[in-house]
């Protein structure tokens, strides 16, 4: 029991103090401990991955055929379709064990950071790697990495809903609380690993890891882990259903019609058999899982972290972006170039974090200026940001503004560290959004100082100014260049003063002595303009969402090409201002949301969706989470962002930047585009094979396939081709195409037509040299395996059909997908096997084709090119009109 023990005797029982572990010490504690991890079930052990291969209607059907097989005493074709069950299998636990290997890597990516206290210095670490005894700092918008007994706090309030089932975040305390076995809502001055930070900052020390916090504990009752399915996973669960209903649905067709014409029993079920094994598409789910997996590496590769499935997909339908503005549109490299102190202007050199410049006034430098002092040491103290040298770079902890604001001072000449040292921090009120203003009480020894800093509007409000016109001019002036502008101000009280009945934030919003504007460029990132045209002409709209002023917001929607003549900005103001259906009327107008807040955010989005659109969101802050969870796609930022913001998100852009957003857009259409190329790809063998069979029926021709050849031509052209299909790149069309409907069916109206097309060829094609073989007097194992060679040629032509359906194949490039060009060369060695090799022949049922026989089935299957650039061309006619 920790809560009824006091700092002291926590430290002495942890052998540590407040400048924390050595580095030596936790590494030996590491070892001790283990790693600050919650184990979970593991669901992708290799004999669950393998079996679960197997969970599939379709492969329950193949399994049901090769039971008939045995009763035919067809032991061969019974071996094959066993043996093609097991290939699948073992090709789809290998992709699906690589994709959660490759999962697990991007995850790491992803992991909490931890800010510790090790040998006096503020570290940050992996959470996973915290000990018992570490000291760690708490601010808003962190996860609790562990139990963690609290010695130091200001304003610290934390959210443990997920863990007491309390709403409303606990304001937490120091003190040693007296009881026995108290249970965890009561133990006010506990953090527990999993709860949240929402406001304030504190400091404690890590008492409890991994399984041994009381999240550890219950996990260890309840270790189960539930994947949901996706959207796309769910279609293609109701697709494979279909397929299997079409399946017995025909084979009865068959059985029936077979029993009508009084065809042997042992023929008709042949018959069945083939019918079965054609339709089935074996390779999908395999496919599925490469196609996936690739996707998820390369968005890994363009910065964009997936932590949902369900985004991959969901991207491909995304028709909005609300986009930040600091940090993923700007470069979030805070510089101050000018300022504006008792009526006069002053500009600064230099640029980032290097405290490096000169300032200037008149074009005359500055060195010894009062009013400018009084600027720069309230921006200093009224700070909680470092800004520190690291192996030559200029590097912060901390919030990037400030860091400006102290590197501004440095300019002049101050030393952060010596005012820090003159002036002793008593108190501070920290900066959030609903404030807009943060203060930093300090004790001199003239007496007490309240420094202060926040929006304009606020400071000079506080200052009695906000009707100085001369202010509000040279404020919107600096704001209408793009740049950030702070106010700042300062209050004197007396050294007789009873700080201890002194209400801070009562003081800090009157009767401050205004000390002026500090301006602050955040330039736009350099691959920001294109990517607002890109997304422009993708047909996704970008709406920028910041807390910024209405005109610093505008010349940087106008600098970046955001913001086009016929839209408007709107403020949180205007909303607030307005009846409940202003924003509803106009938000299709809107571009730009200016000094909007959380409850701005969450509300705009939700209006969106009203709307029917596919929303992306950004966010960084503790207070953007409900926007992203709301956003059908939130998109955290890696650098910036707090645990809460990403915990809350579905994709994590390590860059912070707006154009990731826009090339993680393009791969999600890229991989819905690609399985629904395999699709087609797949379906097109089985209709026309299906038709084959059942036309041979009809007629009364013999069977035009056994069932190991159906499998053949399904093993090596499509188990071959459809992977190469996964690795098809992006076509540019898709950067221009309109996003996806997310109702739309996997196989729509569009890809439905040109199915029937593809099968009509392919199937009237095979029976035709079907037929001609047998008219020629040929042998019905010549004409099989003349049918068999053409199916196979069908779908080497079908494959290139499939790169696109709307470029012709003869515009393509033929080497932009290498292992499609690899995969037709296997192919065609394989069937050359096939058809010459006398083991081959003995199990597939094959002969040798004359020359003349190959000229006819490629001069035929090639047909299949034509038939579907007639329909591309057909296409382009009608969209053109």
């Amino acid at each position: 029991m920790f809560y009824n023990k006091s700092v002291e005797e926590l430290f002495k029982q942890f052998e540590v103090n407040e400048e924390g572990l050595s580095w030596e010490e936790a590494g030996l504690r590491l070892k001790k401990y283990g790693k600050n991890i919650i184990t979970q079930e593991d669901k992708s052990s290799l004999m669950f991955l393998f079996f679960h291969q197997m969970k599939d209607p379709l492969v329950y059907i193949l399994l049901i055929a090769a039971v008939f097989t045995i009763t035919i005493h067809h032991y061969i074709d019974t071996m094959v379709i066993l043996l093609v069950v097991l290939i699948n299998t073992v090709i789809g636990f290998i992709q699906e064990f690589k994709a959660e290997k490759a999962m697990q890597a991007i995850k790491k990516l992803a992991s909490p950071k931890a800010i510790v206290i090790r040998e006096g210095k503020e570290q940050r670490i992996d959470s996973q790697d915290l000990v018992i005894g570490d000291i760690i700092l708490l601010t808003a918008g962190n996860k609790i990495p562990a139990d963690i007994r609290i010695f130091s706090t200001k304003e610290l309030e934390i959210d443990e809903s997920m863990l007491t089932g309390e709403s409303v975040s606990i304001t937490k305390v120091t003190h040693p609380i007296e009881g026995n076995n108290l249970p965890s809502a009561e133990q006010l001055n506990m953090a527990f690993m999993g709860t949240v930070v929402t406001q304030g900052k504190g400091k404690g020390v890590v008492v409890a890891t991994g399984e041994h916090t009381d999240l550890g504990k219950i996990s260890k009752e309840v270790k189960t882990t539930q994947k949901d399915l996706t959207p796309l996973q769910k279609k293609l669960a109701v697709f494979s259903k279909y397929v299997g209903i079409i399946t017995i649905v025909l084979s009865v067709i068959v059985v029936i019609i077979g029993l009508f014409k009084k065809i042997p029993l042992s023929e008709i079920v042949l018959f069945s058999i083939s019918m079965i094994v054609s339709v089935i598409p074996e390779g999908l789910p395999v496919v599925i899982t490469i196609t996936m997996a690739l996707g998820i590496n390369q968005m890994a590769r363009k910065n964009a972290i997936v932590r949902k499935l369900i985004a991959v997909e969901t991207l491909g339908s995304c028709n909005y972006i609300c986009s930040d503005k600091t940090g993923t549109i700007t470069e979030n490299q805070m510089t101050v170039t000018s300022a504006y102190a008792n009526n006069k202007a002053y500009s600064f050199s230099g640029s980032g974090y290097s405290p490096e410049g000169r300032i200037y006034h008149n074009e005359n430098e500055v060195k010894n200026d009062a009013d400018l002092h009084k600027l720069l040491i309230t921006g200093v103290l009224c700070n909680s940001t470092d800004l520190f040298r690291e192996n030559g770079d200029w590097k912060i902890d901390g919030d990037p503004t400030e860091a400006a604001l102290i590197a501004s001072a440095m300019k002049y000449g101050l030393n952060p560290e010596s005012c820090r040292c003159e002036y002793e921090l008593i108190d501070e009120i920290p900066f959030n959004s609903a404030r807009q203003f943060m203060s930093s009480l300090f004790k001199h020894k003239e007496g007490y100082y309240i420094f202060t800093k926040g929006s304009p509007e606020k400071i000079l409000e506080f200052s009695n100014q906000s009707g100085n016109q001369e202010l509000m001019d040279k404020y919107t002036k600096f704001a209408d260049g793009g740049l950030r502008v702070l106010g700042f101000g300062f209050k004197f009280l007396p050294n007789n003063l009873k700080i201890n009945l002194l209400d801070l934030e009562a003081e800090s919003i009157k009767n401050l002595t205004f000390s002026g504007f500090q301006c602050i460029i955040d330039p736009p990132k350099e691959s920001v303009t294109e990517a607002v045209e890109n997304t422009a002409n993708s047909n996704i709209h970008t709406i920028m969402l910041t807390g910024d002023h209405k005109i610093t917001a505008r010349a940087i929607a106008k600098q970046i090409g955001l913001l086009k003549p016929d839209k408007i900005v709107m403020t949180g103001a205007d909303i607030d201002n307005n009846e409940d259906g202003y924003l509803e009327k106009h938000i299709d107008d809107v571009q730009v949301f200016a000094r909007v807040s959380p409850h701005h955010k969450l509300k705009i989005v939700s209006l969106l969706q009203k709307k029917h659109n596919i929303v992306a969101v950004t966010g960084d802050g503790i207070n953007d989470a409900p926007a992203l969870k709301k956003a059908n796609i939130g998109v955290a930022m890696g650098k910036a962002g707090t645990d809460v913001a990403k915990e809350a998100s579905d994709i994590i852009l390590k860059d912070d930047n707006f154009s990731s957003i826009y090339d993680a857009v393009i791969v999600g259409r890229t991989i819905y585009d690609n399985i629904q190329k395999v699709i087609f790809f797949l379906l097109g063998t089985a209709c026309g094979m299906s038709l084959v069979i059942l036309l041979s029926l009809l007629l009364n021709l013999p069977l035009p396939f056994l069932a190991t050849q159906v499998l053949w031509i399904n093993l090596v052209t499509n188990g071959i081709q459809d992977v190469a299909l996964a690795y098809e790149p992006g076509e540019k069309l898709l950067k221009h195409a309109a996003p996806r409907d997310p109702k739309e069916n996997i196989i729509n109206d569009f890809l439905l037509k040109r199915l029937v097309v593809v099968g009509l060829v392919i199937g009237l094609g095979t029976l035709f040299v079907f037929w001609l073989m047998l008219n020629q007097g040929k042998s019905l194992l010549y004409a099989r395996t003349a049918a068999m060679n053409t199916m196979v040629f069908f779908q080497l032509f079908q494959v290139w059909n499939a790169r696109s359906f709307n470029i012709s194949v003869f515009k393509l490039d033929a080497f932009s997908n290498p292992f499609l060009l690899i995969s037709l060369f296997i192919s065609l060695f394989a069937e050359i096997l096939a058809l010459n090799l006398p083991a081959f022949q003995y199990i597939f049922h094959t002969t040798e084709l004359d020359a003349n026989t190959w000229g006819i089935n490629i001069l035929v299957a090639s047909s299949v090119i034509l038939f579907v650039e007639l329909d591309k061309y057909i296409r382009t006619l009608q969209v053109k009109k």
